[in-house]
């Protein structure tokens, strides 16, 4: 008889009633018995004993353990079967649908009796020389299970010494498997450095030909620029040797009334300085104390007659230098050294705040938007002055200085120029061969062409506005803000250490800086008519027009009066200084009152006074000024903190 066992729970059972249904179907009597074992080994070798079973099959392990290699059985179960089930048993071991093994039967079965009824008294007889004859056979059988059982275990043996070996060959195949793969892996790892080096080659050369391309597309414009401004000049060029003579008259003419003004301005208003006496405020001149340097000369700070000054030494070689000594109105002047006396500006340059020089702190978007508009205002003002508009040629954070309310204040008009109007284009222009600027806000159209105008200060204008939106340097700046404006992406190139920038103002300051840097003249917004109105609509709309690094000055400033804005003789704060020829600076009124006593010596000195003269300190009083306007402010900034 037949037994078929397999290692699982209800599916057993199922296959269980498979199999009889289809023995049902075929007429093959069989029946289905429920046995429990605790171990299932014991189980199946007690069924083999009480029914002689004859026929096995048995699995020899999971399915998942099956190899091709597999020759005897794997589980416990069955190798438990294998070595303890009679010798009369054929066993077939099956694994994953394959015969993997079989144990043949060494020996017959005994037959055993269907019935378990006791004999009657007629089969005595036989009952007892069965009982007789059943040692022997169980010897027999026995031994045939001993050597049986013996090969097995040599089998076994072999087997198992036959696996430790491929074992063995296994664990090294598998470290030089491991070790391949290990290589494969930094050959992998290499591959990937090198073709991430590749790429950002790639993208390197590919940002490189689009600025070539781009470059190539702004030489091709400007080349027509330049040739329609060529026909342009050779259909001027005859009207204006016409107008040369008009022109030098008109010229000299208003160098004379230049010269009449400055003279009275220089009276009036300023200072004529030794070098001796500029030699002591720069301490020679010393490096330390040299706080500029430009194309037209160096720049030191000093302390000249009890006021801190900005001496700006022009180059005697550069005549722009020299013709910028008559442009310019400074506090005073040295002839014989060629220098300039600036009245100094505590907060330096907006280059050196947007730089946060010596740790300033940053300037917030509150004070940008403030400085956008006041430069807008002051374009505005130069280009529509009449009779004839002035460009200043040279506009960019270097040369926009900030005071102590971070009131912006343009500087170095060295290469300003005014403009003529042309009698052929009818525009208002001023032409040069040598065209000169800073090439990072430096219109790209006077570059070509010499041709100056007030859409050139427009230009430079919008340069700054992209400098104070993001705060990085200028070159490539342009495409920078293009490109992440058309991304919807300005977020990523906004100068985020100004505060939490609107939205609205910035798009809008993005577009009027993109507009302004327009290759073609033509193409840039008035600044009167198209600009001025929205930025002047932003300032208002910018709650906190102080910075938290002003809020922090004025914060510091102390409450004593400084000695220098104290009058020598009432000892109270000057309104009206006036520098005597002591060369120290005194109330307007109580040096007067001094003079008109009869009094000839210094109230201060006690040496006699060379003349009676005396000159407004511009700058000083421009100090106290400031002073008095940030001591107010600190009793705000009190009372509002008290309040809140």
């Amino acid at each position: 008889m037949g037994l078929a066992a397999r290692r699982s729970g209800e599916s057993r059972m199922q296959n269980v009633d498979n199999y009889l249904d289809q023995c049902s179907r075929k007429k093959v009597k069989a029946e289905k018995e429920v046995f429990f074992f605790t171990k299932i080994d014991e189980g199946l070798l007690h069924l083999i004993e009480i029914y002689g079973v004859t026929k096995l099959v048995m699995g020899a392990a999971s399915d998942r353990h099956y190899k091709r290699k597999m020759k005897a059985p794997q589980s416990q179960t069955a190798i438990s079967v294998m070595q303890r089930a009679h010798s009369y048993c054929n066993i077939w071991f099956i694994c994953n649908g394959k015969l993997t093994c079989v144990r043949e039967a060494s020996c017959c079965p005994v037959k055993r009796s269907k019935s378990a009824r006791l004999p009657s008294s007629v089969d005595s007889c036989k009952v007892d020389l069965q009982s007789l004859l059943e040692p022997n056979i169980e010897a027999k059988r026995l031994g045939c299970m001993y050597i049986n059982e013996m090969e097995l275990r040599k089998e076994t043996e072999a087997k198992l010494s036959q696996e430790k070996e491929e074992s063995e060959s296994l664990k090294h195949a598998t470290m030089v498997l491991q070790n391949d793969l290990d290589w494969l892996k930094y050959q992998l790892n290499e591959k990937a450095n090198r073709l991430q080096d590749l790429n950002q080659q790639k993208h390197l050369l590919e940002h490189r030909i689009s600025e070539s391309d781009s470059v190539a597309t702004y030489l091709e414009e400007s080349m027509k620029v330049t040739e329609s401004r060529v026909q342009s000049l050779k259909l001027e060029y005859s009207k204006m040797k016409r107008e040369r003579d008009d022109a030098v008259k008109e010229a000299r003419s208003m160098r004379i009334e230049k010269e009449l003004t400055n003279s009275c301005a220089y009276g009036a208003m300023s200072s004529e300085f030794s070098l001796m006496e500029l030699e002591q405020a720069t301490q020679n001149f010393s490096n330390a104390l040299n706080i500029g340097q430009g194309g037209f000369g160096s720049v030191y700070k000093g302390s000249l007659r009890n006021t801190t000054v900005a001496i700006k030494m022009l180059s005697t070689d550069s005549l722009h230098g020299q013709s910028q000594f008559h442009q310019e109105s400074p506090l005073g002047a040295c002839t014989e050294a060629s220098a300039l006396v600036y009245e100094l500006l505590p907060n330096g340059s907006l280059e050196d705040r947007l730089n946060c020089v010596d740790n300033t702190p940053p300037l917030t978007w509150q004070v940008r938007i403030q400085i956008i508009t006041e430069i807008c205002s002051a374009l505005i003002f130069l280009h529509k002055h009449r009779p004839h508009p002035v460009v200043h040629g040279d506009l960019k954070p270097g040369n926009i200085l900030l005071d102590a309310n971070l009131q912006s204040k343009l500087s170095d008009f060295g290469i300003s120029r005014l403009l003529l109007e042309s009698s052929v284009t009818g525009s208002d222009a001023h032409y040069t061969s040598r065209p000169m600027g800073t090439p990072a806000y430096m219109d790209p159209e006077f570059f070509a062409t010499g041709e100056l105008t007030p859409q050139s200060d427009t230009y430079s204008f919008g340069v700054t506005i992209m400098r104070l939106l993001t705060g990085r340097a200028p070159l490539r700046l342009i495409r920078t803000v293009r490109e992440a404006l058309n991304d919807d992406d300005l977020q990523s190139v906004l100068d985020h250490s100004a505060g939490d920038w609107p939205l609205v103002h910035v798009e809008q300051l993005a577009h009027i800086a993109l507009q302004c840097t327009e290759l073609s003249k033509q193409r840039r917004p008035d600044l009167e008519h198209d600009v001025w109105e929205v930025i002047e609509t932003m300032k208002k709309e910018a709650h906190s027009p102080l910075s938290q690094s002003f809020r922090s000055i004025c914060s510091a400033i102390e409450t004593a009066t400084p000695s220098y804005f104290l009058c020598p003789i009432s000892q109270v704060t000057m309104r009206d200084p006036q520098m005597a020829s002591d060369g120290f600076t005194y109330e307007a009124d109580a040096i007067r009152d001094w003079l008109d006593k009869g009094h000839d010596r210094s109230p201060v000195t006690d040496q006699t006074l060379a003349n009676c003269d005396t000159i407004p300190n511009i700058a000083l009083r421009s100090a106290i000024q400031e002073y008095l306007k940030q001591n107010n402010m600190n009793k705000s900034f009190a009372l509002y903190e008290q309040q809140h």
